[in-house]
């Protein structure tokens, strides 16, 4: 009985702790998370934009070019069989090369300016700054002194405006109430003159004590708006000078000899008076080009002796990738100024002539061939990586033959749009390199591999390993036994690795969880 009893404690125990164990790991005990390690390692990708698509009857090319263009050459004629990628016709590229050398021309210089940036300036360079400084202090004083000088001329030009050619004709000059020796045409007129005569004294005696003052270290902007305002007020005088004497004919107190004069000495006052203002706007403009110039001669002399600054460097480099992206874009419009034979086919029609003006919409050429070739939508965001001209290679796997794989190419792209729930497609048309012998029917359903941008020795990880936060691309590191999460910047795909830009390093090790 005790034995039994001994059997049953026991039995209890263990049971026990078989529940305890079990509640333990169950409910206790945190599971140790699960990862993968992959290396970050360098090598080759090939960049694919995968996509279903479906065969179609192949009939007809109907074929143009990008932009408009004089015919240069037509290599065809219709009833031709040509072969794939023989040319058909070439439109004038002249404006395109044109602008391809000068972009050429202006890559040189901002790779020199980007090798002196590299370099930092040397002691001649520093010498040869402060030189330019030098003269640019010259120049403006001389600027100065000219502005000066103008503003003096301006004086002596109104001076003369008023007093010799206008005084002849008053009399009490030097009092407050001076009088036409003539009658005026009208009294308005006389009155505005021997109004005016006093207000152009006190304005010359005004000015002229300023001009005393006048020095090159004076404010010049306040002297010229002074002048301006001045030669305005003595041009206005003038006028109303001429209105009266020109309407003057002659009587026994004044003879048609003198009126002559007057009119003479009146319009070469205010001849004089619009010289004076042209050549102070003048001085004027001179200075500021002078001032002007010496900022820029001096900020030029500080950047040098400051040394280069790293944003400046990559200021520059920007503007090279900038002008080697346009000279990419000119470098392909001329490549599409000649079409090709997208598949072996027969010329039907030749929609120009040489030397006939081609506009964007019009049919140039007209292919027909009995082949099959396979359509297929992309969307806007991977169309970019697809081109027309040397088309990219496509793998293509059909539904109905899984065992075999065939091989084409991008043969053209339709310009329209196809708007699909909202997003936007483009529909390519791929030309089957490797039908022949094959079942190929019209509607059957095909993958598509389209073979996009190859780089060499690039750093690479898999794409799982990629996610984003905040608009921001990261992955988790291993730092020591713990995950450490870095940003970095990536490239190209090819759906299973992808392209690390920046931000990490070979031989690094990324962690992607399980869970």
């Amino acid at each position: 009985m005790k034995k039994l009893s001994y059997y049953l404690i026991l039995i209890v125990i263990a049971g026990i702790g078989l529940i305890s164990f079990w509640g333990y790991y169950k409910y206790f005990k945190k599971a140790e998370p699960k990862f993968l390690l992959f290396p970050v390692e360098k090598g080759d990708l090939q960049e694919i934009v995968k996509v279903r698509g479906e065969v179609v009857a192949q009939k007809d090319f109907d074929l143009e070019f990008p932009f408009s263009s004089i015919v240069e050459n037509i290599f065809v004629r219709e009833g031709q069989l040509v072969n794939q990628n023989d040319p058909l016709l070439k439109l004038e590229t002249i404006d395109f090369e044109l602008e391809k050398q000068n972009l050429e021309a202006s890559l040189a210089q901002k790779q020199a300016n980007l090798e002196k940036l590299l370099a930092g300036a040397t002691p001649e360079d520093i010498r040869i700054s402060k030189t330019k400084v030098e003269n640019a202090k010259t120049a403006l004083e001389d600027a100065k002194k000219n502005v000066i000088d103008k503003l003096q001329d301006a004086y002596t030009k109104g001076d003369d405006s008023v007093r010799n050619r206008t005084d002849q004709f008053f009399s009490n000059l030097r009092s407050s109430n001076p009088q036409l020796n003539f009658a005026a045409v009208t009294v308005d007129i006389e009155n505005i003159l021997e109004s005016e005569k006093p207000a152009m004294e006190s304005l010359l005696i005004s000015w002229k004590s300023s001009l005393d003052n006048l020095t090159a270290d004076s404010d010049l902007n306040v002297y010229s708006q002074v002048a301006k305002t001045n030669l305005n007020k003595i041009k206005s005088y003038l006028d109303n000078a001429a209105l009266a004497v020109n309407a003057l004919t002659p009587t026994t107190n004044i003879t048609q000899t003198t009126i002559d004069n007057y009119r003479s000495d009146v319009s070469t006052g205010r001849t004089n008076v619009n010289t004076a203002t042209i050549n102070l706007s003048a001085a004027e403009e001179k200075l500021r080009s002078a001032e002007s110039d010496l900022t820029l001669k001096q900020k030029e002399l500080d950047f040098k002796k400051a040394g280069t600054r790293a944003e400046d460097i990559e200021i520059a480099k920007a503007q090279i990738e900038e002008i080697k992206s346009q000279i990419a874009i000119v470098g392909e419009k001329i490549r599409k100024s000649t079409l090709y034979a997208p598949a072996p086919a027969k010329v039907i029609k030749i929609g120009l002539e040489k030397k006939e003006f081609f506009r964007v919409g019009q049919t140039a050429i007209s292919l027909s061939t009995s082949a099959h070739k396979i359509q297929a939508d992309v969307s806007e965001l991977d169309i970019g990586k697809v081109r027309e001209i040397n088309g990219n290679s496509v793998l293509i796997q059909f539904d109905a033959f899984p065992k075999q794989e065939f091989k084409g190419r991008v043969t053209s792209i339709d310009p329209k749009e196809i708007i699909r729930e909202g997003d936007k497609y483009y529909r390519i048309n791929v030309y089957l390199e490797n039908e022949e012998g094959a079942l190929i029917r019209s509607g059957m359903s095909v993958d598509l591999k389209i073979l996009a941008s190859f780089k060499a020795g690039v750093i690479k990880i898999p794409e799982l390993a990629v996610y984003e936060k905040g608009g921001n691309q990261f992955v988790k590191i291993l730092d020591g036994e713990r995950g450490k999460e870095m940003e970095i910047e990536t490239g190209i795909s090819d759906g299973e690795f992808i392209e690390v830009i920046k931000g990490l390093q070979e031989g690094q090790t990324v962690v992607v969880s399980v869970d």
